[in-house]
């Protein structure tokens, strides 16, 4: 039962990433949400038929993406909602604070980890109490705000720890991972796009 939940939670991210790939296709081109849903869809036998080497692109995509973290599944599901139907979320508090807690998870994270800094902030998640306590404000934040959605991303990545349920036995690899990372850079990026012309829209004058 476990080998099946690992085969599959190892080729999430490649599947939802080529899903949204896909999907933003269709919206980019205003297609219905069902031709958004075939065109994800294709984009993942695609990916799975052409190959490369003795590989297919399906699989040279799963080897250099790591499995996600809990946070970084639900914002690629989040993605792949927001392609299919086009609905935004940049207005919602619990999508900023999320997405906001990953980047600034990942400046925290990935340039001691690759070696920009002389200390690698990666080592704080094999022991210690910084990042347990860090943990522990995001969660009674959530809960205080009642943002549910982060607060079960939370609780199933430390869950996940705690239970030894993935390979690694750092606490990063459980709430934070490189796609989830790019993508929430990038849904900030939106955001403030958003802003900035909701901003200028609404300054503009009215012709008469």
């Amino acid at each position: 039962m476990m080998s099946v939940i690992d085969y599959c939670l190892d080729r999430s991210s490649s599947v939802l990433l080529l899903f949204v790939a896909g999907a933003a296709l269709g919206l980019i081109v205003r297609c219905r949400p069902a031709t958004r849903i075939i065109l994800g869809l294709a984009a993942i036998a695609v990916a799975a038929c052409v190959h490369i080497s003795i590989r297919s692109g399906f699989e040279w995509i799963v080897s250099a993406i790591e499995r996600p973290s809990a946070p970084g599944l639900l914002l690629l599901i989040i993605f792949a909602f927001t392609t299919v139907t086009g609905r935004s979320f940049d207005r919602s508090a619990e999508y900023r604070f999320g997405t906001g807690a990953l980047v600034v998870a990942g400046l925290i994270l990935y340039p001691g980890a690759t070696g920009i800094l002389n200390y690698d902030t990666y080592v704080l998640g094999y022991s210690g109490y910084l990042l347990p306590l860090a943990l522990a404000a995001l969660l009674a934040y959530a809960i205080y705000r009642r943002y549910l959605f982060v607060l079960a991303a939370l609780d199933i990545g430390i869950a996940g720890f705690l239970l030894s349920a993935g390979r690694s036995l750092n606490l990063w690899d459980y709430v934070i991972d490189p796609v989830a990372w790019f993508l929430a850079i990038g849904a900030w990026i939106a955001i403030l796009v958003l802003f900035l012309f909701r901003k200028a829209t609404a300054r503009s004058p009215v012709p008469a």
